[in-house]
């Protein structure tokens, strides 16, 4: 049985909205929505593609779950990030509380990255305070500001980098999976 021009139409808008899955996740999902197109037809409906979403959005929710799915497999930082800001794309709100994530990313990173450089750089690196102000990294040799940690600091920032980072990367996993459990279905 064949579908009408527009249920076509339809599918080949949404093929070329799933390009950057693979072929073959790409050609499951078309098929799926053959046959469901197809059962509908069947059952003597007219319109096949009531309560559908434009094929451009319908896609965009297969790309986005699909990345999601496969950051969370994945689990690195930047796979889940690259997912999260996919997904996000629909939403401000996602947006919002993805941002702060990475954030804490890139602070459990500058945290071990001064850990790291303090036995090569001693006078320069460290935990900085005075002046009204608390600040990790190199000093700009302003004198009203004293390293806090000395030799501490390696252990001290390198064990904080790796928990803030490990922590922002266990709130980004939760965050991938609860927009997969969440996700509408992109089939009425």
């Amino acid at each position: 049985m064949e579908l009408p021009d527009n249920a076509e139409k339809f599918l080949k808008q949404l093929r070329q909205g799933l390009g950057s899955l693979t072929p073959q996740e790409r050609e499951e999902i078309i098929a799926e929505l053959r046959i469901h197109l197809l059962d509908r037809q069947a059952q003597g409906k007219t319109d096949l593609l009531s309560g559908f979403e434009p094929p451009e959005d319908l896609a965009a929710t297969f790309v986005s779950e699909s990345a999601l799915r496969g950051a969370l497999g994945q689990g690195t930082p930047w796979a889940l990030g690259r997912a999260l800001l996919i997904s996000s794309r629909d939403s401000i709100a996602a947006l919002l509380l993805f941002l702060p994530l990475v954030l804490l990313q890139i602070f459990g990173f500058i945290f071990v990255l001064a850990a790291v450089l303090k036995p090569f750089m001693p006078k320069q690196m460290g935990l900085w305070v005075g002046n009204s102000s608390l600040y990790i990294g190199a000093s700009d040799g302003n004198p009203g500001v004293h390293e806090v940690l000395g030799w501490w600091g390696v252990p001290v920032l390198g064990l904080s980098g790796f928990f803030v980072f490990w922590i922002a990367n266990q709130a980004m996993r939760a965050v991938a999976r609860r927009r997969l459990r969440h996700a509408k279905s992109p089939v009425a």
